[in-house]
């Protein structure tokens, strides 16, 4: 199976607690394998037997799923590396590692 993660402009999924959420230090599972291919992210999940494809911002996101940034940190360099307003990137990141989490690409916190 195949499942694409993009981020879109105006779309926001499911009941995220933002206070919470920003002190989450997401972190990818260590048995995930990652290529990266025109500046696209592509994942095998062997254990759930799925691969996923990511976009340009969610594999921004991705990386920085590393256990040590809080979601606020990431949202912070997001702002940055593509130079957009603080309200759409957290909405990007807080969307973007919900889907991540609940695809299981990440470790459980």
């Amino acid at each position: 199976m195949q499942e694409s993660i993009a981020t879109e402009q105006g779309k926001t999924q499911g009941n995220l607690d933002a206070p919470r959420s920003s002190m989450l230090r997401p972190k990818r599972r260590p048995d995930i394998r990652t290529r990266l291919v025109e500046g696209e992210t592509v994942v095998l999940d062997r254990r759930e037997e799925f691969i996923h494809q990511f976009n340009k911002t969610a594999t921004y996101i991705w990386e920085r799923c590393d256990g040590l940034r809080t979601s606020d940190e990431i949202t912070h360099e997001l702002c940055q590396a593509f130079e957009i307003d603080y309200p759409t990137a957290r909405r990007d990141v807080l969307v973007t590692v919900e889907t991540l989490r609940r695809s299981k690409l990440l470790e459980e916190c």
